[in-house]
């Protein structure tokens, strides 16, 4: 009999950039990777005795901005990060010397790695601070939407 893989719940996460490390993530969202096919269902033509010319073929992979939200803590490198890449100054901003390897990764209660997704060349396009209200007792966090070259699951 076949070992059940195990599911991936109430599991850690954890968020990491060349660099930047020891970040607890609340959310992580556009893990995600498409290949849409060019033609799909449409009909590409017709010819004699009405017979249509169908072919779906791949084409070129589209990647989702990523979002992580993390617990805000009194580390400003995330911000930082952020605004090395998106500087403008007299038309010259340094994105490209800034983009890091990222990965977002799953561990199990023991501690144990059970999954991951690395983002190639990463740079982080937005960023937002925390909701701060008087009066409330939740945890303070900041998010970043990062952009990236590809996303793959390596465990």
């Amino acid at each position: 009999m076949a070992e059940q893989d195990e599911l991936l719940v109430s599991c850690r996460f954890y968020f990491e950039a060349d660099g930047l490390t020891d970040k607890q993530i609340l959310e992580v969202s556009g893990l995600s990777s498409e290949t849409p096919a060019a033609g799909g269902d449409k009909v590409l033509g017709s010819s004699k005795n009405a017979v249509n010319l169908r072919q779906a073929a791949p084409t070129r992979s589209k990647f989702q901005q990523v979002t992580i939200k993390v617990v805000a803590t009194t580390n400003t490198d995330l911000y930082k990060w952020y605004e090395a890449c998106n500087k403008n100054e007299g038309g010259k901003s340094d994105w490209s010397s800034n983009r890091k390897a990222s990965s977002v990764t799953v561990y199990d209660q023991g501690g144990d790695m059970k999954a991951r997704w690395e983002m190639i060349n990463a740079y982080p396009t937005k960023y937002e601070g925390p909701k701060l209200e008087a009066g409330s007792n939740d945890v303070a966090n900041e998010t970043l939407t990062l952009v990236h070259e590809g996303i793959k699951r390596v465990q």
